[in-house]
């Protein structure tokens, strides 16, 4: 359950350990390539093999890091005022658009963005992976292109509860 803590929103430890999980997963072949390089130094040490297990242990180390700040996430945010309309996920505009009395918003993503994807307005709804909301002045659609994202069971869509993960690159479209 989510906990209120003055005005700063505290994420699920639940959410929060799906997120850490995936990243020992994404992990596991780094781990993988450093125990390749240690055993091909312990096993094969006369054979001038130093330089090679050094260069993978190397990448090995290089890439285990990597994914480790790919998987960034924050456990407490400070909690929008209950009308706001907030961004699900940490990005830079790439595009706004106008035209046909729509207006059309991308919002791109990083590698090392964080990972997680926030419930954009108290009154937002899960349909067919998109994030929709219907407000006063019209819909306003949040649609994702990530190779991978998963989302939440049972999410809370209270503003600012975090309902999914999106790994790696990818884009968002805001449609108002």
């Amino acid at each position: 359950m989510l906990e209120k803590s003055g005005q700063f929103l505290l994420s699920e430890a639940a959410s929060l350990r799906r997120i850490k999980f995936a990243q020992f997963r994404a992990q596991v072949p780094a781990l993988v390539l450093l125990a390749a390089a240690i055993a091909l130094n312990a096993f094969f040490p006369s054979r001038n093999l130093y330089s090679l297990a050094l260069a993978l242990a190397l990448v090995a180390i290089a890439w285990y890091l990597f994914i480790g700040l790919s998987y960034r996430f924050r456990q407490k945010i400070l909690q929008p005022p209950a009308s706001a309309l907030v961004s699900p996920l940490q990005g830079k505009v790439s595009f706004i658009r106008h035209g046909d009395g729509v207006t059309l918003l991308g919002i791109r993503k990083i590698m090392l963005d964080r990972v997680e994807i926030r419930s954009p307005h108290s009154s937002c709804r899960l349909d067919d992976g998109a994030l929709l909301v219907d407000g006063i002045a019209g819909k306003v659609s949040f649609r994702f292109s990530f190779r991978r994202i998963e989302w939440f069971p049972k999410p809370d869509f209270r503003a600012g509860t975090l309902i999914g993960m999106a790994v790696g690159a990818g884009t968002c479209t805001v449609s108002l």
